[in-house]
């Protein structure tokens, strides 16, 4: 018994010296090789100790008793745990209850879990925080043409997956993929929402509409759409509109950060895709870049809070201000506004975020159409707590 408490007392040190100001899995990596007298099997009941505690803090009033620390673990986990059983067994017989279950059998509330519900955009609240209380899914999205090659290295791997769609797969979040895939030429990692953030442009390539009378289906023709992804950051819109458009782009990317854009071109390369043009910029000023200056697709892929992920980054739920919101929606309007000058008559305008407050989100996609004059086809929130997937919002503008 006196094992698990050491688990809970090095899980306090390793929270306690957290600030929050750096990923968690580079806080914890570096208190374990300060401290080798931890074998896998304690760093990695530590760890999940951790977690648990940074997905349920506010729960707990950031309050790190050992009790707390007991249930907030139990919240987490859905089989018998060694140290629910040697601690609290009652508890340990109960894990496969749902979420719903397990609070109110600790007489607890979901709502503060998730304390910023004022913020929120047109979501499930309950269902989205209860999310919180376990990881999401790793998702592939399989490459035109590579699909069958794909499973069957997957299969012949003996890797656990489910079918999504006939390009699409869900696997456990540790899986490892190296040697197995080639990521990005097969496959790329992307979670199963921001997969389907074009979709409003794939119902008029099966449907082409007077309304956009430069989109020709790309399967008739072999005339390149100017796309310029504006925050491309690791160029996952870019690889997806390039598949879903037959490769019949010509790309243009851009980011504010040098050592991104390099990563991102390197990313491209293995994809197969041809950039026309990569420059670095604050697009949310002036751009001092020539480049062309009518799009027929702006992707607008905005920095935002990142609130729609936490369940993969739960130290930031546990660390974010609320200022921050704010902070983000004027950047997002600036970025937004600025990069539609660059759409062309009758383009489409892509407003993208993995966020979950409305400032961020219906706020800014009323206020792009407002400014600027184009015309708010469509918003929506892409709902990823029923799916152990991401939550994404997107607007599509027409100029």
């Amino acid at each position: 018994m006196s094992r698990f408490f050491s688990y809970i007392n090095s899980s306090k040190k390793i929270l306690d010296a957290y600030d929050g100001m750096q990923p968690f899995p580079f806080h914890i990596k570096k208190h374990f090789a300060a401290n080798k007298n931890f074998g896998s099997k304690d760093r990695k009941t530590i760890a999940e100790i951790c977690y648990a505690w940074l997905r349920t803090s506010h729960l707990f009033g950031r309050n790190l008793q050992d009790e707390n620390i007991i249930h907030a673990l139990f919240l987490c986990v859905d089989t018998q745990h060694p140290l629910l059983a040697a601690l609290q067994p009652e508890l340990n017989k109960k894990v496969s209850l749902g979420s719903g279950e397990k609070l109110s059998f600790l007489q607890l509330s979901a709502g503060s879990i998730f304390p910023f519900e004022n913020e929120l955009g047109n979501i499930d609240h309950e269902k989205f925080v209860l999310s919180f209380f376990q990881q999401p899914l790793l998702f592939l999205r399989l490459r035109p043409g590579k699909e069958k090659a794909v499973i069957a290295k997957l299969e012949n791997a003996a890797v656990s997956f489910s079918m999504l769609s006939a390009n699409a797969v869900s696997l456990p979040n540790a899986t490892k993929l190296e040697g197995i895939i080639d990521i990005n030429k097969d496959a790329v990692v992307q979670d199963s929402n921001s997969q389907k953030v074009f979709d409003h442009l794939r119902e008029q390539s099966l449907t082409p509409s007077l309304e956009f009378p430069w989109f020709v289906s790309p399967r008739t023709t072999s005339e390149k759409i100017p796309v310029w992804d504006c925050c491309a950051a690791s160029g996952g819109k870019s690889i997806l509109l390039f598949d879903q458009l037959n490769g019949k782009i010509k790309l243009t990317v851009s980011d504010i950060r040098p050592a991104i854009l390099k990563n991102l071109k390197k990313r491209l390369q293995e994809a197969g895709i041809n950039i026309n043009r990569a420059f670095v910029a604050d697009v949310s000023n002036d751009i001092a870049e020539e480049i062309e200056k009518e799009f027929s697709i702006i992707i607008c892929d905005a920095p935002c809070t990142g609130s729609g992920t936490w369940s993969r980054t739960p130290e930031q739920l546990a660390y974010f201000k609320t200022g921050k919101i704010n902070e983000f929606a004027a950047l997002q309007k600036s970025i937004a506004i600025n990069t539609s000058k660059y759409l062309k008559k009758d383009g489409l305008y892509f407003y993208i975020t993995c966020s979950v407050f409305k400032k961020e989100n219906e706020e800014v996609a009323e206020a792009l159409a407002k400014d600027t004059g184009m015309k708010l086809l469509h918003k929506k929130y892409l709902e990823g707590y029923n799916h152990h997937a991401d939550t994404m919002f997107v607007a599509v503008l027409k100029k």
